[in-house]
């Protein structure tokens, strides 16, 4: 693919997520929101349109239903995922509380389904991403990660806050790390969002890479102890572990 190409690609890109941003935008409304010039944008709005990735409606942009049928396939592009979310769903009803399935992907973990003991609440979470240095799912993946590979991402993110208890500092994102390997979970203390705290473990594959994560979250004052968090964590997590190398077995 030639520079103009991928220029091309980027362009239209940028103009769905820009969509995404805005929810409900008019040309002009785009064209500020992204700094490509009108004219120019045309012209991607109308060959996103006719590929079905957008609609208009009153003169405004939405993204098309088409998004929402490729972001399933690639929800479910692992045959696993299904074994997690029927273990999640069973800890869950036992626990009353919400226990999501994430995994890491360009710095970001995104959730893939959550289960609630209250079917109303289920999915409302499902595809939101959560920062990795923020939230008890992205620190029990980047436990799991190399020196390197930690150091690559402390560079590329700078660590930016999301609320006032954010690990923004490398050597404290270090220390904690630390300690999640020791005690083998990870707990968010209102570190992604006001008002949730959550307990993680890591999930890996029989060849020892990271597989997922798995997490019990739900409001301070509602959630047990964490160390009772995590002892049902663990117990689902080796079973699910097992399950994946029994799998590879057969």
């Amino acid at each position: 693919m030639g520079k103009e190409s991928r220029k091309t690609s980027k362009t239209s890109l940028l103009t769905i997520e820009a969509i995404q941003e805005l929810e409900s935008a008019s040309l002009s409304e785009i064209s500020n929101h992204t700094n490509i010039p009108v004219s120019t944008l045309h012209t991607h709005l109308q060959t996103l349109e006719e590929m079905e990735y957008i609609i208009r409606e009153d003169g405004d942009y939405k993204l098309g239903m088409k998004l929402f049928h490729l972001g399933e396939k690639a929800r479910w592009r692992d045959d696993r995922y299904q074994l997690v979310k029927e273990k999640a769903w069973d800890l869950a009803n036992r626990v009353g509380e919400e226990v999501s399935f994430a995994v890491e992907e360009n710095n970001r973990m995104v959730i893939i389904f959550d289960e609630t003991a209250t079917p109303s609440d289920e999915g409302f979470q499902v595809g939101r991403y959560f920062g990795i240095h923020s939230s008890a799912c992205g620190k029990a993946a980047l436990a799991e990660f190399s020196e390197k590979r930690i150091n690559d991402f402390v560079e590329q993110t700078k660590l930016p806050a999301y609320t006032d208890n954010t690990i923004t500092d490398k050597d404290e994102l270090l220390s904690e790390l630390e300690t999640i390997r020791e005690q083998g979970y990870a707990v968010n203390t209102q570190e992604e969002l006001e008002g949730l705290r959550a307990v993680a473990i890591a999930i890996n594959g029989p060849d020892g890479s990271l597989f997922g994560t798995l997490d019990i979250s739900g409001p301070p004052y509602r959630l047990p102890d964490e160390e009772e968090m995590a002892k049902r964590l663990q117990l689902v997590v080796d079973d699910i572990e097992s399950s994946l190398a029994s799998e590879v077995q057969s």
